[in-house]
Order: C-alpha cells, then structure tokens, then sequence
C-alpha cells in the first residue's frame, strides 16, 4: 500500500518536515522472541540507509518499493508500486553478524504486456506489491493489487526476467481462476506473495479484509483477511482466517493525518517446516495520539485451521465460527515518522549459527532515500 494515497502526500512532508507536532524519532524495536517450544527466533541487527542512483528514465526510478526477493549471494530482486520496473539490487552483508554493509541498485527490468510492450506508467504501472523468484524458469510471479487498469481487482502476473514479458495472469472474482478472492477494498488487495521453499505452491492474501468478511480493523478491534494456499499450478487450494491486529491508537497530531489510520498484512514468508512468517504493517497514533509507522513480524501455523473457502465461510466469516490460524509475534519495531514503512520482505542467504538473514525493504514514498533492515533467523 503506497502511504500517499492515504493521506495525499502529507506522510511525505511530515516526514521531510520534521512534523513538529509529532516525535519522529524511531522508538525502540522489542528484543529477540521466540516461537514457544520450537525455538524460532528473530533477532534484529539495524537499519541500512543509502541512496538510489539518477536515472534519466523516470520508469526506472527504484522507489515506493514494496517487494523483494533473494536471488542468491548478493542478488535480490525488488519490485515497488510506483512503476512497472524490477530492480536488480546487489546487497552485501557480513556473513557473522547479518549486518548490511552495502546496498547498490543495478540493471533494472521494464515489464511488458503479452504483446512484448512495455507496460505503460500513467496507466497500468502502480500497485505491484510482491515479488516471488523461480530460479527453475528464470522467472518471477508479482502480486498486483489491480488488474491493469481496474484497482478493484487484485491480479497475479508471471513475467520472464529476460525482457519483461508477461507469461500469464491469474485473476480474481467471477469467472476467474481466484473467485472467492473477490471484494476486496480499493488499494488494500494482494500485498504479499511467497512460493515455498520446495516449489510446490504459493501463498498471498489481501492486505485488508474483504467486504463480506466484515469491516477494517480500528482502535478497539481488529479484522479478518484470508491467507491464500496455492499449488503449483496456482489453482486454490485451502484458505484460512488470520486475525489482523488492531490499531494502535486513534491519530491525533499532526491534525492533517487524523483519520488515515490502517493496519494489515503486508507481506508473507513460506517456511521449510510449513508455517509462514506475516509481517503486519500499520499507521497509527502511538500512546499520545501522535502518528507513527509500527511493523510487527508474527510465526503463522495453519495446522487445525478452519478452511474458511468451504460452505458458508466462503459467503463470509462476520458471526460465524472457525478456527483461525495460530500466531506469535517475534519481533515489534515501532519507527514513528520516519522512512520506516517496511512493507517487503525475504528469507536471505545462511548466516553463522545457522541462522537467515532476514531482510525488510522500506516503501519510502517517493524520492531517492532507501531503508533496509536485516534481521537474524534461526529456524530450527
């Protein structure tokens, strides 16, 4: 979700400003937590800032950037939702601690239509949101929160990395291969988006709840996406209910952000062991009302789940009863306003102690300042 739309651009030049009105200070993120028994553990190791290099191309600005995929070594891919471009992103990383010592944009990928042209910015460039990489295909499958134009559709694209060209599309809503994915609210469709770690599928949701699932979440209360199981051959295969949290608090200051509070699911990680990772993203007052960026990074177990795609769920889950999936925060970081709206993630190269680098890329709403933020993972 691009921030700006929430507000126009005031998040922008509160940031830029300094919002007097507001800390914008990064709080402090929580220590590393375990999973229970099994011992999954995050530890956070910091923030890498640098700047994106001067294009004369303004397609190939690297920036909103909402989505990223390790490639291997120091290869990522990355993808944003401000342009239909991917982003070639070379980041080193000292191998014992997982701190990022550098971070360089490289060749980029213009995306193009099944016609073989470039897939045209003022009309059909926004809202990519995440990125999944097949090294079997040389291939990466991107989730789009419209379908072309139509923004109340979510869509997912498969497009070859040796010129850009989409190689299939899979829709949502009737006569689609996804039709209980449906109704969604405008730019709260598709943000996540992961293949797991042996191939056999994939897993996406909605950032925000469906229309038929009840209302967004607010102050006092949470909401309900659904979390999308996929095989390989991208046909559904079982959907379950993840509660999203609620807000933090209402926003009070600065006066021209009241009202914009949001909370959702902004990106997903498939396990080895076959649980997820959900990294949930909100915008909200912290305990004085003022406005602030929060992420906070939970372990999701779907076993005993309720497949919510079958009878009467699939009409709705507002007052009727199933069984969600389990989860368990393990990392928190609250970054007030700053260019802290980390919306993509990805499992990295081993780190020693047989931990993952973990890696979060920051949407930095326009502009050439990017953020990075690596994490250790140790699953067992």
């Amino acid at each position: 979700m691009e921030w700006s739309r929430l507000a126009g651009n005031a998040l922008l030049l509160a940031v830029m400003a300094g919002a007097a009105a507001c800390s914008c200070s990064p709080r402090p993120e929580s220590a590393a937590l375990a999973s229970g028994a099994d011992s999954l553990t995050v530890t956070p190791v910091g923030r890498f800032e640098f700047e994106s290099p001067e294009v004369t191309d303004p397609r190939l600005l690297p920036e909103e950037l909402s989505g990223i995929a390790w490639t291997g070594g120091d290869d990522y891919l990355a993808i944003g939702d401000a342009h239909a471009c991917v982003h070639r992103l070379a980041v080193r990383v000292d191998p014992k601690s997982g701190r990022i010592q550098s971070a360089k944009f490289e060749e980029a990928i213009l995306l193009r239509d099944d016609r073989g042209e470039v897939i045209p910015d003022a009309k059909t460039g926004e809202d990519r949101e995440g990125i999944a990489y097949d090294a079997d295909s040389a291939e990466v499958w991107i989730a789009n929160e419209r379908t072309g134009a139509d923004a109340k559709r979510s869509s997912l694209a498969r497009h070859r990395l040796s010129d850009g060209r989409i190689t299939r599309l899979v829709g949502t809503g009737e006569g689609t291969e996804l039709p209980d994915l449906a109704g969604q609210r405008p730019n709260r469709g598709f943000e996540s988006f992961t293949r797991t770690p042996d191939g056999s599928g994939f897993w996406t949701a909605t950032e925000g709840p469906l229309r038929r699932d009840g209302p967004e979440p607010t102050d006092s209360t949470g909401a309900v996406v659904r979390l999308q199981r996929l095989d390989v051959a991208m046909a559904p295969v079982a959907q379950y209910a993840y509660a999203i949290d609620p807000v933090t608090a209402r926003i009070i200051s600065p006066f021209f952000l009241a009202g914009t509070e949001v909370s959702g699911v902004s990106e997903l990680i498939a396990l080895p062991d076959g649980r997820l990772l959900a990294l949930e993203r909100a915008f909200a007052g912290d305990s004085t009302g003022a406005a602030g960026l929060r992420c906070r990074l939970y372990v999701v177990d779907t076993a005993g789940a309720t497949d919510v795609s079958r009878g009467e769920l699939a009409t709705g889950l507002s007052g009727r009863t199933y069984a969600p999936a389990r989860k368990t925060l393990l990392w928190e970081l609250d970054a007030g306003l700053t260019n802290s709206n980390f919306e993509g993630m990805t499992l990295g190269p081993a780190l020693s102690g047989r931990d993952r680098l973990l890696l979060l890329i920051a949407d930095n709403n326009e502009g050439g300042s990017e953020a990075l933020y690596s994490l250790r993972i140790h699953i067992p």
